[in-house]
């Protein structure tokens, strides 16, 4: 008889189905169900118990050697493996990851990492950031790649190749690679040399090595020749604005009674003004050259770093209820259905007696 079901757990008899159990062994391939796409697993992939003060620290401001998403590689490929060790399911894009599979990685990345609680907001929101760019990149070269790698199962592979076939992905792909090579009002394609390292990651070598680490540094490295040429013609268009606003400045202080007046005199706050003055922002609050070192130019605010601050996590969070109240309907469904059985039994027990008398 199966184990009765009360508020969607099963008590009684052990169970490979029971989720983080460290109790259980996992089934042997042998004897594994078939994988279905979309479907919860059964079985949590690592062991679940963790001592999450022997990690490393995750804080934005790395402090005392802790670490931060796009500033270590090590967040990154972290979370690039926990994707690739749990793709259940032929997902070509983040929107198609079911939010039970989201909240699984999480859960996994937890044990790799640790974070004080008042920042679990942050870092949740930055894990998915992250999973959501790494997943984005991954699918691109698998696909452009046309072999299937072997963290995608054969089933999931079809599927995603006969999507990618369609007339709809054709056109978002041709859509997207038009604006990648669009010609940005004559000034061509843009281009950078800083490979597939971070803008923050760069700023933090800069950083290490005692060098001018202020916002057009960071770009003339990303954006600059050996040579001094650069290989993009909004990078030294963006560069000649940016030091003739340096002259203006440096001519103020001497007007203003300084003397020796160079760029010495400028800190490295009054650099990244400037050059965001001179690269000037997009419509979506974008600024040229920065790449992640986007969210450093933001003003500061009061929000409570655990507190939702955009419709989508409103939305999210309304999803995540709407989530719950399912699976407390089928949990009460299920208790209904043991209670029925359970009466049919004691019928079924008492007709016996009956019987017997």
């Amino acid at each position: 008889m199966a184990s009765p079901i009360i508020g969607g757990r099963s008590y009684g008899r052990s169970s490979n189905h029971q989720f983080g159990s460290s109790s259980q062994e996992p089934l042997s391939p042998a004897l594994s169900p078939a994988p279905v796409a979309n479907s919860e697993p059964s079985v949590h992939m690592e062991d679940s118990y963790v001592v999450r003060t022997d990690l490393p620290m995750l804080h934005h401001s790395r402090n005392n050697g802790s670490k931060w998403f796009k500033h270590n590689t090590e967040v990154s490929t972290a979370i690039r493996k926990i994707i690739q060790g749990c793709f259940k399911g032929p997902w070509y894009s983040w929107k198609k990851v079911p939010p039970y599979y989201k909240r699984t990685w999480f859960s996994m990345f937890k044990k790799k990492f640790n974070w004080d609680a008042s920042i679990n907001y942050s870092v949740e929101r930055e894990f998915n950031k992250t999973a959501a760019y790494r997943l984005k990149g991954m699918v691109s070269v698998v696909k452009k790649g046309g072999v299937k790698p072997d963290w995608i199962l054969s089933d999931y592979w079809t599927t995603m190749q006969a999507y990618w076939a369609t007339a709809k992905a054709k056109k978002t792909s041709a859509s997207a690679r038009a604006s990648r090579l669009s010609d940005r009002n004559g000034l061509g394609p843009h281009r950078h040399r800083a490979g597939s390292c971070s803008y923050a990651k760069v700023q933090d070598v800069l950083e290490a090595n005692n060098e001018d680490s202020s916002f057009i540094a960071v770009m003339k490295k990303t954006h600059q020749r050996p040579d001094g040429t650069y290989v993009d013609e909004r990078a030294r268009l963006v560069a000649e604005t940016y030091e003739k606003h340096v002259e203006e400045r440096l001519g103020q202080l001497e007007s203003s009674g300084q003397d020796n007046v160079t760029l010495e005199n400028l800190d490295q706050s009054e650099k990244n003004e400037i050059y965001v003055k001179a690269a000037g922002m997009s419509k979506q609050g974008r600024v040229f050259g920065l790449g992640a070192l986007h969210s450093k130019i933001l003003p500061a605010c009061d929000v409570s770093p655990n507190a939702p601050e955009t419709s989508e996590e409103v939305e999210k969070i309304t999803q995540r209820l709407q989530e719950v109240e399912a699976e407390l309907k089928q949990s009460r469904e299920e208790n209904l259905q043991f209670q029925k059985r359970l009466e049919n039994m004691e019928t079924l027990v008492q007709s016996i007696t009956n019987l017997r008398v």
